[in-house]
């Protein structure tokens, strides 16, 4: 019902402008005509145009009525809300009170139409209440206008107070104004007469509220009401709660991000770094490097590689062992490089964000990661400098982290990335290089595990057809006694994991990405066969699988932090272009919310999606319990992630523990919508960095 409601509201919110602007000059003009046939034109013209005005008007009221029973309003909506009370009543009046003169013009006799209208008929249509209300509507928005730069206040009666004394104040100014218009055409004295007769100085004030009236309704005809305050008139302040929002967020031109002062003492990210001592059990050399490539289908391009392979080779290594990782640059040009590793919970100064963590590791130069695994699951690698475009070439890698002690082994352990490959010829969707039909052999009864990636910046719809099987981790953390399902779509969004598992029958088994249906990987015993992919089964629906057990905490612990994040898109300038701004609490990196927590708080985050497309949120070095999706309890096995894809017209809530200091990017993973401002920061009080986005390492996050 909302989204309908949005969607009705963003289409009308398109002649809502020029309705009211146009209502305004007809009726006005309307008064002044000499001949009966022009004004009836006239009148029909304004009836139709206050009609889509009103129409628009009720249609942003309900979609408000709507924001405000799911409670997805903030600070910056309260502002449009005034707005909306103030206009509101003026676009009545303008209607209402104009009515019975238009209709009554609309509804001439064709033979009077020529006639010329009489001395009572012009002075009825000169009359105030004809005059006055189009300027009540323009002298609305005015008031909304000037409320925008007041204090922002959380009350929305406050606001609307403010407005209402506003608009009481310009009506009373305006109200002598028209009774000297009327004044005026009783005295016979014509429009262009009453022009030249006027100062400069009237005319200039004149102009300064007519420019008022149209910044005011073009925030609000043009600002759809499911993403008000994204509009640059009509921004608010972020409400995002919890607390003192202390600390800075300036990570651009040269400026550097930090936490608030606090009581605690300064740490450097770069203290917070993993052992520099010790013999390491796993060691990885990566080099990015520029290589041709060709997927399956014999569709060749340029690609940017991890050691000339795409995806990278891939890390395994076990929970407990010291990693150490040589990252090389051998990138052509001045292209600088870094590695993050996307579900990993390493040290901050390890995580890989270029003007973050690090600057980014220039062409000829390396870089050493080093970190102790302390955990298990499916994870994976990719570059965090300009990712927009280098995950989209290829830099990027699955990552298996086994457990300590296996408790579920299996004999085929397989790792599907899936990614869309952007070539000449188009971009094609595919399962690691293989873009057509991939035949593997796996014998009946063999258990077989599949280990699925999304590395692509749009969600995934999976389906696995010809055998029950069991969703037995996501984002690489084990589901409780999962049960077994089948036919069942896993909906996989942008970084996302999901690990299946199955016991392979006689018959072939089909995985297909519902994007390119006709591509797919078949287990069969011979390798040959195949089966129809099933692409119209239900759901996954990961808040009710599996069983309940035992967490650190839950739905009804307090939280010492509690956030709320509402992501919106709307049209604007961002970063020097023009296009769909991606926008948390109506702003944009680096404006966006800075979460501010201290070590040991616990924190309860509530996700909004009032969007047109998924965002797939990204938390650095924390996992997130699902307490909540659109309000309904997680009832199954607990489901922590490290990415929650946020569905328009999501609501998920989640909580996760304080427990790695840093500064932590928090941020979109469809890298489209990075690099349109989806992008804010998890910030420890204390922690500061030397690093900063731009300068002389070019270091680019996003």
């Amino acid at each position: 019902m909302y989204l309908t409601l949005s969607r009705l509201d963003f289409i009308l919110g398109l002649v809502l402008f020029p309705a009211w602007l146009a209502a305004a000059l007809l009726v006005r003009r309307q008064a002044g005509r000499p001949t009966a046939g022009r004004a009836r034109r006239t009148a029909r013209i304004a009836l139709v145009v206050l009609s889509l005005a009103l129409l628009t008007t009720v249609a942003k009221l309900v979609v408000f009525v709507q924001l405000a029973a799911m409670d997805w309003v903030f600070v910056s909506d309260r502002r449009s809300i005034t707005l909306l009370a103030l206009l509101l009543p003026a676009v009545l009046a303008t209607v209402v009170l104009t009515l019975p003169r238009v209709v009554s013009a609309a509804r001439r006799r064709p033979e009077d139409r020529e006639a010329a209208l009489s001395d009572a008929e012009r002075a009825r249509a000169a009359s105030v209440r004809t005059v006055l209300p189009p300027q009540i509507t323009a002298v609305g928005a005015l008031a909304g206008f000037f409320e925008k730069f007041l204090p922002p206040h959380r009350s929305t009666l406050l606001n609307l107070a403010v407005g209402i004394g506003l608009l009481a104040l310009f009506t009373a100014l305006l109200t002598v104004r028209a009774r000297g218009r009327v004044r005026r055409l009783a005295q016979g004295v014509t429009p262009a007469r009453r022009s030249a007769g006027r100062t400069w100085g009237v005319r200039l004030g004149t102009a300064v509220v007519a420019l008022g009236a149209v910044f005011g309704l073009v925030s609000f005809g043009l600002s759809n009401s499911k993403l008000p305050g994204t509009f640059s008139m009509m921004q608010g302040e972020p409400d995002y709660g919890g607390g003192p929002a202390g600390g800075h967020n300036h990570l651009a031109g040269g400026q550097h991000l930090h936490g608030g002062s606090g009581s605690a003492a300064a740490v450097s990210v770069d203290s917070l770094k993993g052992p520099r001592e010790g013999k390491p059990d796993r060691v990885f050399n990566l080099t990015a490097q520029e290589k041709k490539v060709t997927l399956a289908s014999g569709k060749s391009f340029t690609a940017w590689t991890y050691n000339g392979q795409i995806p990278g080779p891939e890390l395994r290594m076990k929970e407990g062992e010291l990693v150490e990782v040589k990252l090389t640059n051998r990138l052509p040009g001045a292209i600088p490089v870094t590695i993050h590793w996307h579900g990993l919970d390493v040290p901050n100064g390890e995580d890989g964000v270029a003007g973050a963590t690090q600057d980014a590791v220039q062409p000829g130069q390396s870089y050493t990661y080093r970190f102790r695994v302390e955990e298990s699951g499916t994870r994976w690698y990719h570059s965090h400098q300009q990712a927009s475009e280098q995950v989209k070439r290829g830099l990027f890698g699955p990552l298996v982290i086994e457990p300590a002690e296996q408790t579920r082994p299996v004999d085929k352990d397989v790792t599907v990335v899936a990614h869309d490959w952007e070539t000449p010829g188009g971009t094609f969707p595919a399962f690691g290089t293989s873009d057509k039909l991939d035949r593997r052999t796996a014998k009946a009864g063999e258990k077989v595990r599949l280990r699925l990636v999304n590395s692509s910046n749009v969600t995934k719809t999976f389906a696995l057809t010809g055998v029950p099987f069991k969703v037995t981790a996501l984002d690489g953390t084990d589901i409780n006694k999962p049960g077994e399902i089948k036919d069942e779509l896993l909906v996989v969004g942008g970084a996302q994991r999901a690990d299946v598992e199955f016991t392979m029958p006689s018959s072939p088994v089909r995985l297909t990405d519902s994007a390119a249906a006709g591509a797919g990987i078949v287990f069969s015993p011979d390798g040959k066969g195949d089966i129809e992919p099933k692409l119209d089964g239900q759901e996954f629906d990961l808040t009710g699988y599996g069983e309940a057990t035992d967490t650190p905490f839950d739905a009804g612990s307090k939280a010492g932090r509690n956030f709320s994040l509402v992501f919106d898109d709307w049209l604007g300038f961002y970063n020097g272009k023009f296009g769909l701004r991606q926008t948390i609490n109506g702003k944009v990196f680096p404006d966006a919310p800075m979460l501010m927590v201290k070590e040991g708080d616990l924190v309860r985050t509530r996700f909004i999606n009032r969007g047109e497309e998924d965002h797939p949120i990204h938390l650095h070095g924390h996992h997130m319990l699902v307490l909540s999706k659109d309000g309904k309890k997680s009832t199954g096995s607990p489901v922590w992630l490290d990415t929650i894809n946020v569905r328009p017209g999501e609501q998920w809530e989640v909580a996760f523990k304080a427990d790695n200091p840093g500064i932590w990017m928090d941020h979109c993973h469809n890298f489209v919508h990075t690099g349109l401002g989806m992008v804010m920061h998890l910030t420890y009080e204390g922690v500061t960095t030397p690093y900063s986005v731009g300068g002389k390492a070019h270091n680019r996050p996003e």
